[in-house]
């Protein structure tokens, strides 16, 4: 609900929402202090380059993170495929709907060259501008989607088929 009213998800939320997910863990669950730990680092640090990048949020980020107290790595990843999946669903919709895709998908392929141009110069400044500073307020506006929701729809879709 934070992420859709203020296009925010407040920290002291996320971390509340780890203390109170560890504490039920250890003293209700598995205490599996290893397992748990992998399970939310590891995500984090292996889709820091779409942070760094400016293609994913910290929040969002932060939310794999707290999926790692309550799936296995294993169950994160396939949670992060599939919310990939409904990301784009939402993202091609909306661009349809305002008429962007396009516009879009120039952008795009616009800072993707000019990212390899600048790792094929071994650029030092390559981290320097994220893909969100690429575009102009009005384009960034138009194609955002909140990706908490469809980090939501596959944790259900995950639970739903079994997980």
């Amino acid at each position: 609900m934070f992420d859709l009213t203020s296009d925010k998800i407040p920290n002291w939320y996320l971390a509340l929402s780890m203390v109170l997910l560890l504490i039920q863990k250890f003293f209700f669950g598995e205490p599996d202090f290893i397992g748990t730990f992998f399970s939310v680092l590891f995500p984090l640090f292996i889709l820091f380059p779409l942070f760094a990048f400016g293609l994913f949020g910290g929040a969002d980020l932060k939310i794999i993170g707290l999926l790692g107290v309550c799936f296995s790595f294993k169950d994160v990843m396939q949670i992060f495929v599939i919310s990939l999946f409904f990301g784009l669903l939402f993202g091609l919709a909306k661009a349809f709907v305002n008429r962007t895709f396009f516009e879009r998908f120039r952008l795009l392929f616009l800072f993707s060259k000019n990212v390899l141009n600048k790792a094929l110069m071994k650029d030092k400044d390559l981290l320097e501008q994220s893909y969100l500073e690429f575009l102009d307020k009005e384009t960034l506006k138009k194609g955002c989607i909140h990706f908490s929701l469809p980090i939501l729809l596959a944790v259900v879709t995950k639970m739903i088929s079994g997980g």
